[in-house]
């Protein structure tokens, strides 16, 4: 497909979120995917960055002014999707101040981003369609930002998506110098896809970089794991940094890890980097923040700090009510006595977060309902919409995930095609014969033949198989969405038992299709004798038509009732809700370390995001809202540590 226009004469409300059920779209995604699994398994990039790792020094506060003493800093996470929710966050993210709730909160002169930038997959043109022309369009100049006297700085750590191009596109923007044009006019120090930003109050942001392997590198780990030895992290600059026992860690991470059960598919004797990483920070990690699911929830611990999922940076909005974000959240340590080599003797064995059942005293997070956004009722309303999803076309009325509804009916004219085919009268011994000989009464004895047609021949078996695989994978999250207690081989099961009953209904719905239409072209006799050649082409024509036009909606249907069975059932929380295109439901945090060094979050919300934006003719950002229903930003939650 041709790439979409760039620059100020395509508004936010011309960009549409992404079809993600758009075959191209899919076809991306999944090339992109694998070429950078492959990639990655053969050579990992992060192994290739600089070292030792930048140490970001924001460790002095605002020098003057109404907040001297004082240091603010803002997190966004999943933004390029569609042009009115990423350049509504925006928009309120890089405003100067916002009067919220009787109070003034100033922009922050520290922009951390929690990747998946742009979406369906990362290339240069994407992330200037989708993230780049939306920030750049809100600040509207070519000069340095300056926030109150200094340099606006920025720092980010990239998602699976930004990893589709094998982080490259990100590392353009984000880890080489770009000293003439960088992003935002702003300073951004880090030479590596992680970071550590040092912050006032004994306060440090360590950024993780899992890529696509859902965990740290070694050089990585070791980078951090200096910060916290006695022999300290030594920069270029030769300055040497330590976190020390009473300093307080933002740990960001780019996937909420603590919503899969607990120990992250890390044998027992075996833990993840990032887990150890995890157990020599202990108490120290005072929140635990990730992006990747798009929507905002935060736990609380007693003894262990926060863990708050904030992935409303534009992306389309993820459900709230699903079994993995409503099971119990708890912390537990390994237990490595059967690694091998041994490990050395340590008081801070590595710790996982996750769901289990079973209970561990005082390692409890608790689920805060009031957080949840959008909330139970809203994002389980939302499962409905998945209905009419498949059909949906883009607000130009063209592309969306129309085509897959076209593909779908596609696939439906081959299978059916392709299990017709012994219904001959050479096949009479077999028990088959011409479809339109059959009586209507015959449904279901010529749905056996049907059966028995699916694996007539070795290639066919094979076609239908893999056809019925592809339903199958669909459920593939489901795994690890089933309660805990669940045996692993059980879980499987369960899967491809959902799978397979999804596929059973389109196999049902083809033959239908496909009987029903042999029957009713079977009784129009100006087609003549099906016998001949002529009137077996014009019979043949007018079924597959009907299969492939009929099927492309019946398809359709019948995969969006899947998806909102199943997220109805609480399933599917990563993609249950993709075809649903929510643009509402956005927001992103503002953080306060005051003089004290006591720090204050605030999650700003925007319920409902522009539909509309015109050119605005004075200073000041490309576009402004034109849209009269469009909410403004509010307070969602407010939380200290």
């Amino acid at each position: 497909m041709p790439l979409p226009k760039l620059g100020r004469s395509v508004p936010p409300h011309e960009r549409h979120p992404v079809a993600w059920y758009q075959p191209d779209v899919l076809w991306t995604a999944a090339r992109q995917a694998l070429s950078s699994l492959d990639e990655l398994r053969n050579r990992d990039g992060r192994e290739s960055q600089p070292l030792p790792m930048k140490v970001i020094d924001r460790s002095e506060p605002e020098a003057g002014g109404d907040f001297k003493g004082q240091c603010w800093f803002d997190f966004i996470a999943d933004t390029g999707d569609g042009g009115n929710a990423c350049y509504a966050v925006a928009n309120a993210a890089l405003a100067d101040e916002l009067q919220l709730s009787g109070q003034t909160l100033p922009r922050g002169s520290l922009l951390m981003f929690g990747g998946d930038l742009a979406y369906p997959a990362a290339s240069t043109h994407d992330y200037r369609y989708r993230f780049v022309e939306m920030f750049e369009a809100v600040r509207n100049s070519h000069e340095p930002t300056i926030v109150r006297g200094r340099r606006l700085t920025l720092a980010a750590i990239p998602q699976n998506h930004d990893w589709m191009d094998s982080a490259s596109t990100f590392s353009r923007y984000f880890t080489r110098r770009n000293d003439s044009a960088p992003l935002l006019g702003a300073k951004i120090p880090q030479r590596q896809t992680y970071f550590c930003i040092r912050l006032p109050g004994g306060w440090w942001a360590l950024g993780l970089d899992f890529a696509l392997d859902h965990d740290i590198d070694r050089d990585q780990y070791e980078q951090f794991e200096a910060l916290l030895s006695e022999r300290g992290l030594v920069t270029d600059d030769g300055h040497e940094y330590h976190i020390e026992p009473e300093d307080r860690v933002l740990l960001i991470y780019p996937e909420p890890y603590w919503t899969r059960p607990i120990g992250d598919g890390a044998d027992d004797s075996h833990p993840k980097r990032y887990q150890t990483l995890e157990g020599l920070l202990r108490g120290r990690v005072k929140l635990r923040l990730a992006g990747d699911l798009h929507h905002y929830l935060r736990w609380d611990s007693v003894n262990w700090g926060r863990a708050v999922i904030c992935g409303t940076g534009g992306a389309f909005t993820h459900p709230t009510h699903t079994k993995p974000t409503k099971r119990p959240v708890r912390l537990q340590e390994f237990d490595t006595q059967d690694c091998i080599p041994p490990e050395p003797f340590t008081s801070q064995p590595a710790l996982a977060i996750g769901l289990t059942e079973k209970a561990h005293a005082g390692c409890e997070f608790e689920r805060i309902e009031a957080t949840a956004y959008p909330d139970i009722e809203t994002s389980r309303a939302g499962c409905i919409g998945n209905l009419l999803a498949l059909f949906r076309r883009d607000a130009s009325g063209g592309g969306g995930n129309a085509w897959f509804a076209v593909l779908l009916g596609a696939l439906y004219w081959f299978n059916a095609y392709l299990n017709s085919m012994p219904f001959v009268d050479s096949f009479e011994p077999d028990g088959f014969k011409a479809m339109w000989r059959f009586d209507m009464g015959d449904y279901w004895h010529v749905f056996m033949l049907w059966l028995k047609a699916m694996v007539f021949s070795p290639l066919g078996f094979l076609i239908n198989l893999l056809m019925a695989f592809g339903c199958m994978v669909m459920g593939r999250e489901t795994v690890d969405e089933l309660p805990p207690t669940v045996n692993p081989i059980c879980r499987w099961i369960i899967m491809w038992g959902i799978g397979a009953l999804h596929a059973a209904v389109h196999v049902l719905a083809v033959y239908s299709l496909e009987f029903w239409g042999h029957q009713l072209v079977g009784e129009l006799g100006w087609i003549g004798d099906r016998t001949e050649p002529a009137g077996l082409i014009v019979h043949s024509c007018l079924v597959g038509l009907g299969v492939f036009s009929i099927g492309g909606l019946v398809g359709a249907g019948v995969f969006g009732a899947y998806l909102a069975l199943m997220s109805r059932l609480g399933y599917l929380t990563n993609n249950g809700y993709s075809a649903l295109d929510g643009q509402d439901h956005k927001g992103f945090l503002r953080f306060r370390i005051d003089k004290d060094g006591g720090l204050t979050a605030w999650f700003i919300a925007l319920d409902r995001v522009p539909r509309k934006w015109r050119r605005n003719e004075g200073s000041g950002p490309v576009w402004v809202a034109d849209d009269e229903e469009a909410t403004a930003p509010r307070v969602r939650d407010k939380f200290g540590l």
